[in-house]
């Protein structure tokens, strides 16, 4: 399957209505998730272009590391009502993958709106669920994991989308959400 078409397909997913008033966060995290991760799904290097030309402030890399697990590439602070510091766009080299991470949220209600969305992947992509299990994730420690792969049946390649998200309230990072390519 062409890439050209596979944005189209994934663009279908920006229809999604966003979670309840009652929760914010969730909403911003899943309409930055939207609007840069999946909108710009075939090229992370465009969208890279796009954050510098306009000048946005990117975090300096040493603190940028800790978004990005420890491996190249550029993070930015995503501003929500005015200030920074609680949403955070991660874009590692390579440019197959895209990550946001929320400080604050509520885990049900970002399952919610995630699910709903992985589960009905546009066709001719079929969904799989490839994990819904705990782990122990750097940024914000016992946390639990929900994956999904959007494929052809015999692609080379898939989407694979997955949310982390924490156990404990006082975790640093209580969701990340990401969008990579890969191979199968």
């Amino acid at each position: 399957m062409k890439q050209t078409s596979l944005l189209g397909l994934l663009l279908s997913c920006l229809l999604f209505p966003a979670v309840s008033v009652a929760d914010e966060n969730a909403g911003f995290l899943q309409k930055i998730y939207l609007s840069f991760c999946v909108k710009h799904l075939e090229n992370y290097g465009t969208l890279r272009a796009q954050l510098e030309q306009q000048e946005l402030p990117k975090l300096p890399p040493e603190q940028a590391r800790a978004f990005l697990h420890n491996k190249p590439g550029d993070a930015w602070p995503i501003p929500f009502k005015g200030q920074f510091g609680f949403f955070v766009m991660a874009l590692p080299e390579g440019d197959q993958e895209c990550r946001v991470m929320a400080r604050a949220g509520d885990a049900a209600a970002n399952r919610r709106w995630f699910a709903r969305m992985a589960e009905q992947a546009p066709a001719p992509l079929q969904p799989s669920m490839l994990a819904d299990d705990q782990l122990e994730y750097p940024l914000s420690g016992p946390s639990g994991r929900l994956s999904w792969q959007w494929a052809t049946e015999h692609a080379q390649r898939s989407l694979v989308l997955t949310l982390i998200t924490a156990q404990e309230p006082e975790a640093p990072i209580q969701a990340q959400v990401s969008l990579a390519l890969a191979n199968r």
